[in-house]
């Protein structure tokens, strides 16, 4: 990624957020399963880091071996089904503050004052939940268009504050959940993903 203009890196860096997005924003459908596909396929032949080409391979298997309706009700299971034994939070307050709607998303909702940012009301999910975490992050790389100094900054404490020790917590989450295999995988490929941003910003 070194090698890359800011421009790239900026298109690469969306790219994989958007995709990492579409991983656990809701249950998928067969459009977003071949894009899922496309995009692993192409990475394949491309050497990321041990994290992601890890994921890859293993994601790769998975889309061949299992079908939408599996991934889909593995993904109802960990995050939809109140009754599931094997439900995965995905807030960050959950993780450090023991509970849902804890100091932690204060924090985050005093950062994204500070920042300028709004939450959208046709958003359902908490602040400081990983999809929205991670959209904070594509909007503030956004922002580097038109001042570059500053975004990194803010991508920098969001990296390191908030989506950093969300993605260990969840990570291992899911290596611990016997429901999950697809997602499993797909955090993997998040935490490799997070791995990179650290590597692109120094810590606040």
């Amino acid at each position: 990624m070194s090698e890359l203009t800011d421009k790239e890196l900026m298109r690469v860096r969306l790219r994989f957020l958007d995709v990492i997005k579409s991983f656990f924003i809701d249950e998928p459908d067969a459009e977003r399963l071949s894009r899922w596909r496309g995009f692993i396929t192409a990475l394949s032949n491309e050497p990321v880091n041990p994290m992601i080409d890890t994921a890859v391979r293993q994601l790769g298997s998975l889309m061949t071996d299992m079908k939408l309706d599996d991934i889909r009700d593995e993904y109802y299971e960990l995050f939809i089904n109140p009754f599931s034994e094997d439900i995965i939070s995905t807030s960050l307050s959950y993780y450090i503050d023991g509970r849902s709607f804890g100091e932690t998303l204060v924090n985050f909702r005093g950062f994204m004052m500070d920042a300028g940012l709004i939450k959208n009301k046709d958003i359902d999910d908490t602040e400081d939940s990983l999809v929205f975490i991670l959209d904070v992050l594509a909007t503030l790389i956004e922002e580097e268009k038109s001042g570059p100094e500053e975004a990194r900054t803010k991508q920098t404490k969001v990296v390191n504050e908030y989506l950093d020790p969300l993605t260990v917590h969840f990570n291992t989450t899911m290596k611990e959940n016997g429901r999950a295999r697809f997602y499993e995988a797909c955090a993997g490929f998040l935490s490799g993903y997070v791995d990179l941003e650290k590597g692109l910003t120094a810590p606040v």
